[in-house]
Order: C-alpha cells, then sequence, then structure tokens
C-alpha cells in the first residue's frame, strides 16, 4: 500500500534536505574558492650576505651565495594574503680577511600586501619574521635523523625580520627582493633586548641578507 505522509510531515521533509543539500553545495563551494586561493611553488635565487658585528673592531664585507626550496602562498582576501617556505641556503661573507660559509634551512613566514593590476598581474609588499637552522656544522648529517632534533631547535634558531617587494607577471610566475635583517640567535633575543633597554640603546643586527629570488607556482 502507498505511504501517505501527512502535508507537515513531508513539508519537513523537503526542507531538511533542501538544507542538507545546501549546506554541501556551500562547503565544496567555500573549498573551491580556498583552494583558487593555495598555491605551491619552488623559489631560489643568489644573496648577498655580511656579517655585522662591530665596524670599528671587524672588517666584514659581503659575499655572494644562493638559496632554494618549495614555497606556500595562501591568498586570504584579494589585496592580502601570507606566504611561508623552507628552503636550502648558503652564505658567504668575510670578516678580517676570512672567508665565512654558512649553510641553512630557512623558514620565512611574511604577510603580503598585492597590489594587483589586473587579474594575475601586479606588484606586492611582503615582511614578516624569519627562522635560520644552522646545517653547515659537523654535528648535522642529513642521512641522520637522529640529528634533525637537536638542529630544528626553536632556541638556537638565527631570528631575522624580513622586509620584500616583488612583481607578479602572471599566476605562475614572480619576481622579488627581500631584505633580511638578523636580530639575534632566538634565545639571546630577551637578554639582549633587556640589556639594550637598560643602556637606552638599540639592538645591533647581526647579520644582514639580501635575496633576489624566482618564484614558480603551480
Amino acid at each position: 500500500m502507498p505511504c501517505h505522509y501527512p502535508k507537515t510531515v513531508l513539508y519537513d521533509i523537503i526542507m531538511k534536505k533542501s538544507i542538507i543539500s545546501m549546506t554541501v553545495m556551500a562547503l565544496f563551494a567555500v573549498m573551491s574558492a580556498s583552494a583558487q586561493g593555495i598555491a605551491f611553488g619552488i623559489k631560489g635565487g643568489p644573496n648577498i650576505s655580511k656579517m655585522e658585528i662591530d665596524d670599528d673592531a671587524v672588517d666584514s664585507e659581503s659575499g655572494i651565495g644562493f638559496f632554494a626550496g618549495p614555497t606556500l602562498k595562501i591568498d586570504l582576501l584579494p589585496f592580502l594574503g601570507i606566504q611561508g617556505a623552507a628552503y636550502y641556503e648558503q652564505t658567504n661573507s668575510k670578516v678580517n680577511g676570512e672567508k665565512m660559509k654558512r649553510q641553512n634551512v630557512v623558514v620565512p613566514l611574511d604577510a603580503r600586501i598585492n597590489l594587483k593590476l589586473n587579474e594575475n598581474a601586479g606588484i606586492y609588499l611582503a615582511t614578516g619574521p624569519q627562522f635560520s637552522f644552522n646545517v653547515g656544522g659537523d654535528d648535522f648529517e642529513w642521512d641522520e635523523t637522529s640529528t634533525y632534533k637537536n638542529t630544528f631547535q626553536l632556541k638556537k634558531s638565527l631570528f631575522s625580520w624580513n622586509y620584500g617587494i616583488g612583481i607578479m607577471l602572471s599566476k605562475n610566475f614572480e619576481l622579488g627582493a627581500v631584505y633580511s635583517l638578523g636580530i639575534a640567535k632566538t634565545e639571546d633575543l630577551k637578554d639582549e633586548a633587556e640589556q639594550a633597554k637598560a643602556n637606552d640603546s638599540k639592538i645591533k643586527p647581526k647579520s644582514s641578507n639580501i635575496q633576489i629570488s624566482v618564484t614558480l607556482l603551480f
């Protein structure tokens, strides 16, 4: 025998199904919109670095190195986004005539302001913190997992602040430049800040680095 629902029950069933359908469609729309704002890529290029310890006591010179690694860009709004990366970096400089070479794994996290000329092209401004982990020491081996725990500790990282500008030539291709101002080892920041405050002086940067980058996004 056919089953007859009262009109109110039938109406409730239709409404519930409609609400569920609309909710599912809305979730897919949000996920699709979010996915369109996320881009993975590869970033790399040359860098120019200099150790700045004490200009009166130490003679320091700039040197040229390189960096390369994966990057992730997320557009939160059409004009605002964030970009992170994790790349291998080699820096070269001279202190009192002696060459200094550092090998780091660098993790920057920048906020981006996107000033677009059209849908895919424009310029951007970026700024944010950066953490560098030294992987050039004798105690670090790429094929020894036990050394990773000892190396990648926040208190052992070098803390810097980035200031960047770049050109978005297309949806998948960007050129940029970043000035990274080294502040101190992360574990020393608090002590140096307190000492600077007590002495009424500013914290002197430990190093500076200029990166010229090419970014390919997928």
